[in-house]
């Protein structure tokens, strides 16, 4: 009897563990699959230098006079209340241009069903620098109207080199919310 009672608190433990596991919203987040997935004309694939898996992304600039960046849009399910938007990132010798927000950059926009943007974009990471591998991590709330979520991975007026690995985007909540 005593066996089967911690049989079941295992079972149930277990239930209860993957229940609270969030589905990675994300496609081909780890560029295991290349670029598959993202908006990339810019990303090197690198086996030399990852967090995780066999590759990660590299965005490689000389010229800060530009914005050179990857992006995907994500589907938001229809009941998220928020959001976890998350990255490994690391950087090289990242010098930043003029302004103060340049560098290396991750941040989100939210898009309507007209993939018209939705409130104000959130900055989730600016580096300059070198960092070695570092997760970013941030909880972002679903504005009204959302349907899409935009992710904005570059190096954004800045010069060196940017590396991504493991990007993911997951419900924290899935309370009710209108969208238009």
């Amino acid at each position: 009897m005593k066996s089967l009672k911690i049989v079941l608190i295992l079972v149930f433990a277990a239930f209860g563990f993957y229940a609270q596991a969030q589905k990675n919203l994300v496609e081909n987040g780890g560029f295991e699959d290349d670029t598959y997935g993202w908006n990339a004309a810019v990303a090197k694939i690198t086996p030399w230098d990852l967090k995780s898996g066999k590759v990660s992304c590299a965005i490689i600039a000389t010229d800060a006079s530009n914005w050179m960046g990857i992006d995907q849009q994500v589907s938001i399910p229809k009941k998220a209340a928020k959001l976890e938007v998350s990255a490994w990132l690391k950087t090289i010798n990242v010098v930043k241009g003029k302004d103060e927000w340049n560098g290396a950059v991750f941040s989100v926009e939210f898009l309507d069903k007209a993939d018209k943007k939705v409130g104000e974009g959130t900055d989730v990471a600016t580096l300059t620098g070198d960092h070695t591998w570092e997760q970013a991590v941030k909880e972002v709330l679903v504005p009204a109207g959302a349907v899409k979520l935009k992710l904005l991975l570059a190096m954004g007026y800045a010069t060196g080199t940017f590396l991504i690995d493991d990007v993911a985007v997951k419900v924290i909540t899935a309370d009710a919310v209108t969208k238009n």
